[in-house]
């Protein structure tokens, strides 16, 4: 079996998945401050995210929660066991991780990749937009944002078939794909 790797280092992906952060901001923040306006925005950030001891706690818990969300995903939908998946955290980028540890098909990685920041930044941004909650809007940007790697993995692996083998890389941002 051919072995590609399909990965780049978490430096170069923060740095490349920048556009991700001003494509999810505009996605998000434009519907919102057309239907709901700019006051409940500024509202919504001196009420809780310029509160340090409310801002750092949730997003701690978010980022891990990104991280379990993937392993779970991994577990569910590839049909894996715990021992398969490891959940840390990398303390030379400063990042956590969910790292699978075996090969899974493409469509389920991809599934794992997308399922955290379906999970935690999109829906909860679509529904501020609808409901008018701006804690929930500012939090649903930051978790898209934080998605930024994911779907920049996302994007390294599109031309994998669903059923081909891809294996997380264990310290890089993305994969390796096998092909017969």
């Amino acid at each position: 079996m051919k072995k590609t790797d399909l990965s780049i280092s978490m430096g170069k992906a923060n740095l490349l998945s920048l556009p991700f952060v001003f494509f999810s901001f505009i996605v998000f923040s434009l519907p919102y401050f057309f239907i709901w306006g700019r006051n409940s925005v500024e509202i919504g950030i001196r009420a809780t995210y310029l509160n340090l001891k409310v801002f750092i706690p949730v997003f701690v818990v978010g980022a891990f929660l990104h991280e379990i969300l993937h392993g779970l995903s991994f577990l569910i939908f590839g049909k894996l066991n715990y021992k398969q998946i490891k959940i840390g955290f990398q303390w030379k980028t400063i990042t956590p991780f969910a790292h699978c540890k075996v090969p899974v098909k493409a469509s389920v990685y991809r599934i794992a990749l997308i399922m955290p920041t379906l999970i935690l930044g999109i829906i909860p941004s679509i529904f501020a937009i609808i409901t008018g909650n701006s804690w929930l809007i500012i939090y649903g940007i930051i978790f898209t944002v934080v998605g930024g790697g994911d779907f920049l993995t996302v994007w390294l692996i599109r031309k994998a078939k669903k059923n081909q083998l891809v294996q997380d890389h264990p310290t890089n941002c993305g994969c390796w794909v096998y092909e017969r």
